[in-house]
């Protein structure tokens, strides 16, 4: 037993020396690689600070110390506004076109629809008030990520809890992230009784103030033309306005505009709500989280 702890404690002192000596030749290389830019490489370098290390006494020269961290971040912000301009040049011009979807509809052949009709984006209801998650969202949302479709996510405004709460409840079940769409929520005429315009603006804006404190975008507002013209015009106006008009093209400035409930497609066997959406860069960009 004691030859064998010898042995261990041997074997012990041989890994530590070997992975000392690995350190060390990974700094000697590291060192010997490493390169002094001239000093106006570094200092004309545009969104760079320049810091120095001490004169040295020998030569009086100024050492220019190279911020690596703040190369990477300009490479890398360069690198996400190329790509995000990209993506959004492939989609402007495009007659893009979307439906919205929820509990009610069940059993979507999804190899089906995307082989012969394929929506450019799908949003689908995650949750209503602070009580109600929607039971298929993750099963769709899952879907949606393995056919590679555009999506997002909505949620049904009640106004017998704060929009706070419910805004909290979203931002738990929806899990979106970026390049997803921008979350959308629905305002609609509710069974019970209407509260008063102030109480609705009220609710609806401290639902939309943590929407944008969490994700840091505004979310789209949908809702219907006459509730538009009695609750909300004149208000929210930064904020995409998603229409619903099945009758007439809507007079307001909409970004997104469901124009039939009545929509067939192939791998659903029922009619679905269809949508279509502007697709200039601007509108496309508060519509995208990128």
């Amino acid at each position: 037993m004691v030859i064998l702890r010898q042995h261990i404690n041997v074997k012990l002192i041989r890994n530590i020396f070997i992975s000392f000596l690995a350190v060390a030749a990974i700094i000697f290389f590291f060192q010997t690689m490493k390169i002094v830019p001239d000093e106006h490489t570094v200092c004309e370098f545009p969104q760079l600070e320049c810091r120095f290390t001490a004169t040295l006494e020998e030569s009086g020269v100024k050492m220019p110390v190279v911020d690596t961290a703040a190369i990477m971040k300009i490479a890398l912000d360069k690198i996400q506004v190329d790509i995000k301009d990209e993506y959004l040049s492939s989609l402007a011009g495009r007659r893009l076109w979307g439906i919205d979807i929820s509990k009610y509809q069940k059993n979507i052949n999804w190899n089906l629809m995307v082989k012969r009709n394929k929506p450019d984006f799908v949003f689908v209801k995650v949750t209503e008030g602070t009580t109600i998650v929607d039971p298929l969202y993750r099963s769709h949302k899952r879907n949606l990520e393995k056919h590679n479709i555009l999506h997002g996510a909505y949620h049904f405004m009640s106004f017998s809890s704060s929009g706070k709460r419910q805004a909290r409840k979203f931002i738990k079940h929806a899990g979106l992230k970026k390049g997803n769409m921008v979350p959308v929520l629905d305002v609609e005429y509710t069974r019970r009784r209407m509260p008063s315009r102030r109480k609705v603006l009220r609710e609806i804006r401290s639902f939309c103030q943590e929407i944008e404190r969490h994700y840091g975008v505004k979310p789209i507002i949908y809702t219907h033309p006459h509730l538009y013209s009695k609750y909300l015009k004149g208000n929210f106006k930064d904020y995409p306005l998603w229409i619903c008009d099945y009758r007439n093209n809507p007079r307001h400035n909409w970004s997104i505009w469901q124009h039939t409930s009545k929509a067939r497609l192939y791998g659903y066997n029922g009619r679905l709500d269809k949508n279509v959406m502007k697709s200039d860069k601007k509108t496309l960009s508060t519509l995208l989280m990128l």
